[in-house]
């Protein structure tokens, strides 16, 4: 806020009126001065016929002139102070001015702070804003990602209890160009998921080595309907990594979910491709 200052203005002399005060009260003491010269005279009339009639051309001349000369002088300083008192009101006006327009630049100046300071404030609060929403985005991402791992280990622990428990102890016999192999898968329902799935997985990375050399005379059994169960169930499993936490997908791999579910995917079209090759015999 700024203090508003009421300043006097300074007692200023009417220059006009004062030389024409002077003028009449001059002219009064002439008129008082002329009239017992001119009634030495002798002359009838008013003063300025009495005047007249008491000096010749010149001499009236030459007294006018005197008489006036101290008036004209009067009128010239009056002319030169009333000329000074203008100068000096329009420099005062140009200061005033000037005055104003500093002030008006300072008012300028403190409303740009302000919309500065008002932009800078509108740009901190759409920050926070954006921060929030960000933090909110992250929430629900983090949140989502929870359910999924527990969505993750229902399935996975599923898996296990379900789909794993019909392959254990089950049997499979593979005769290759070598003779005849007889496996059998492990008991997984005494396992640990991480140490079911390991197991698994060693398994199934042999039978396709042996599968790969199967001989085509061969007369081999394998129970498919459980692998082709376990291969749905890891579809669905595998399908969930992008969605979960990086704790969750480091499980994932370190579980080898997705080499489980190939290996099972190329044994089905080994088998499919060998049964399509006995039927055309």
């Amino acid at each position: 806020m700024t203090e508003k200052t009421t300043s006097r203005k300074p007692w200023r002399i009417n220059w006009l009126f004062t030389a024409g005060f002077f003028t009449a009260v001059y002219l009064l003491a002439l008129a008082i001065y002329l009239i017992p010269e001119t009634a030495l005279c002798g002359a009838d009339g008013n003063l300025v016929q009495r005047l007249l009639a008491c000096r010749s051309f010149n001499e009236l001349g030459d007294f006018l002139s005197r008489a006036f000369a101290p008036v004209a002088f009067l009128w010239l300083v009056a002319a030169v102070f009333i000329q000074a008192q203008e100068l000096r009101a329009q420099r005062e006006e140009l200061v005033m001015t000037r005055q104003e327009l500093a002030n008006s630049r300072e008012v300028m100046k403190e409303q740009a702070e302000q919309a500065r300071n008002q932009a800078l404030q509108a740009q901190r609060q759409a920050d926070f804003i954006g921060e929030q929403t960000e933090n909110l985005r992250r929430q629900s991402e983090d949140a989502h990602r929870e359910r999924q791992d527990r969505v993750f280990e229902e399935l996975l622990q599923a898996t296990h209890r379900e789909s794993l428990s019909k392959l254990s102890g089950s049997e499979h016999n593979v005769q290759t160009n070598a003779g005849l192999n007889l496996s059998r898968f492990s008991d997984f329902r005494a396992q640990s998921s991480e140490k079911a799935f390991s197991d698994l997985s060693s398994h199934l990375e042999h039978l396709k080595i042996m599968l790969r050399a199967l001989s085509p005379t061969a007369n081999w059994r394998l129970h498919m309907p459980p692998l082709v169960e376990l291969c749905n169930s890891l579809n669905i499993i595998v399908a969930m990594e992008r969605n979960l936490s990086p704790a969750g997908q480091v499980k994932m791999n370190s579980l080898g979910l997705k080499s489980i579910q190939n290996s099972i995917k190329e044994i089905i079209d080994i088998e499919s491709e060998f049964n399509s090759k006995q039927l055309t015999k």
